[in-house]
């Protein structure tokens, strides 16, 4: 058992009970610490959309935060007898059916302790209950007016609705009369479109006719046609056949002559192939015999320079052994140990000119065989160039050696071979048309006296 309620009247408003508009005030007394009673009072009348009105009285007691109160005196609606209500206790107010509920005041006396009050509350009851009747009877009242009103305005509504059916029955009959109208003039002009079908079907068999007549006399002339063409066919045929006979034998003509062409080339190559070899061959002689009175001088490798050297060597070689290539450029690969020392001792001396170095007789290092081999490797592309160039003009002779030469005084055709070497990419592919253009506005020394006009003579 908790504490009981403070004593007083608790007052609370709840909105929207059973419907929307339905608000309620209840109103919870505690008499004593044991009797109370519980009243609903709504806002609204019943036939307005309300709930009817009920109070109750009975006992109560605490149980922790729970008010339960058991109903000994009921009303019409509302709870019954001997049925329990559950209230409970938050702090100072009290909540029903999730209406807070707010102590307002103190406790009124008990109807029961006062006949004269419980009399006048009998009386009052009955002039309510009276007046409560007299109202539902006067709502009943208009209730049924207002439905005999309703029913006379469904029943003018009815009338208009079937005079305004017979109307568009009238209308619908109208209109079928004159579809109807319609429909037989619309049969009359399909008579005559019928009559009208069957003279053109008429018209048009006796024209089918004719064209099947004209048609047979069609295919009699087309198969003369015919008969003539198959002669001309054959006659064409016989021309083709002629035709083909002779051209087999101009195709025949022209092979042999492409085979006499082939074999003319072939014996020039071998002769640019031979004359390459032997100006090669002369341009070592003549190496030799002029660096013969001067004191030769040994070009060194060191260790990586030397290594790359030898692999040079292996890499030719075995290129040499796999693939095939013109006589006189296999010639000329020959002599790459010659080729390669050279252009190294000439890249060292470059080097050493520029970085004013006193030992001139170090090894070369890795760097300048790098540069003496890509100097070579632009030496083997002129070469190569320049060779097949003068092999391809007719009646010329295998090109004059333009590679460089030892080192001694150099002559204009050196020079140019140096220029050559020089500003070309290693890729660049040479013919004589292309050199000429290239060297033929230079105003240095070596390239007056028309020096690019010469290297077409």
């Amino acid at each position: 058992m908790g504490e009981g309620p403070k004593h007083g009247v608790y007052v609370g408003k709840a909105r929207d009970v059973t419907c929307p508009g339905d608000h309620v005030t209840y109103e919870f007394v505690v008499y004593t610490s044991h009797r109370c009673s519980l009243e609903c009072i709504p806002e609204k009348n019943f036939f307005h959309g309300g709930q009817p009105p009920w109070k109750c009285e009975g006992n109560y007691e605490v149980d922790e935060d729970d008010i339960v109160m058991e109903v000994t005196q009921q009303d019409v609606t509302g709870p019954r007898r001997d049925s329990d209500v559950h209230l409970e206790i938050s702090g100072n107010d009290v909540t029903f059916r999730k209406t807070r509920l707010a102590w307002v005041g103190g406790p009124p006396a008990l109807p029961s302790q006062d006949p004269v009050k419980l009399k006048k509350a009998q009386l009052q009851n009955e002039e309510e209950e009276a007046a409560r009747r007299k109202l539902e009877l006067e709502t009943a009242r208009e209730e049924m007016d207002k439905e005999r009103a309703r029913q006379e305005e469904l029943a003018r509504k009815e009338k208009e609705e079937l005079e305004q059916l017979r109307e568009e029955l009238r209308r619908q009959r109208e209109a079928q009369e004159a579809e109807a109208a319609k429909r037989r003039a619309d049969l009359e002009k399909q008579k005559e479109e019928l009559r009208a079908i069957e003279e053109e079907k008429a018209r048009l068999a006796r024209l089918r006719q004719e064209e099947f007549e004209s048609q047979e006399a069609h295919e009699r002339e087309a198969k003369q046609v015919q008969e003539e063409l198959n002669r001309q066919r054959e006659a064409l045929k016989a021309l083709e056949r002629e035709r083909e006979e002779l051209k087999e034998q101009k195709e025949k003509e022209a092979r042999q002559k492409q085979l006499q062409r082939e074999e003319q080339k072939h014996e020039a190559a071998q002769m640019a192939a031979e004359d390459a070899k032997n100006l090669i061959v002369k341009v070592h002689e003549y190496v030799a015999k002029a660096a013969e009175n001067q004191q030769a001088k040994r070009v060194r490798l060191d260790g990586h320079a030397l290594s790359a050297f030898r692999a040079l060597g292996r890499a030719l070689e075995t290129w040499l052994g796999s693939n095939r290539c013109e006589e006189h450029f296999q010639v000329k690969l020959g002599f790459y140990r010659s080729d390669l020392l050279r252009l190294c001792n000439f890249v060292r001396r470059i080097v050493q000119a520029l970085s004013q170095e006193e030992d001139s007789e170090r090894p070369v290092r890795i760097e300048e065989l790098f540069m003496a081999m890509h100097a070579l490797r632009r030496q083997w592309h002129l070469h190569r160039g320049l060779v097949r160039a003068a092999a391809s003009i007719p009646g010329n002779k295998a090109p004059q050696d333009l590679r460089s030469g030892p080192c001694v005084p150099l002559t204009a055709e050196q020079i140019l071979c140096k220029s050559i070497l020089t500003d070309c990419s290693p890729d660049a592919q040479f013919t004589l048309s292309s050199l000429r253009k290239k060297f033929k506005n230079r105003r240095q020394q070596a390239f007056r006296n028309n020096l690019g006009e010469k290297l077409l003579s």
